[in-house]
């Protein structure tokens, strides 16, 4: 039993560290206005936003974005490098 549950830790663990971005770290001062940061998403990448949040050295958003056909929105999960804006990982779930 305690074998199963080491095992379930490591294995959640793992998916854990797995799921955050890559963002480059720097000083909250160079980071983006929360509100600038959100008027880019919407504005400049297209995307509704339905939860924004900060996930360790990014921004972060749950929402909804055109697929690449262009046919449907589908739900993305989409990490942001808070100094530039810039798209550092893009989770599509279709």
């Amino acid at each position: 039993m305690t074998r199963f549950l080491t095992a379930a830790i490591l294995l959640l663990a793992s998916g854990l560290a797995a799921a955050a971005a890559d963002c480059p770290k720097a000083p909250p001062e160079k980071w983006l206005h929360v509100l600038e940061m959100q008027k880019k998403i919407v504005n400049e990448y297209g995307f509704a936003i339905k939860r924004f949040q900060t996930d360790g050295n990014c921004y972060e958003i749950y929402g909804w974005g055109l697929n690449e056909r262009k046919d449907k929105f589908v739900q993305v999960e989409v990490y942001f490098n808070p100094v530039t804006g810039a798209i550092v990982r893009k989770n599509v779930r279709d």
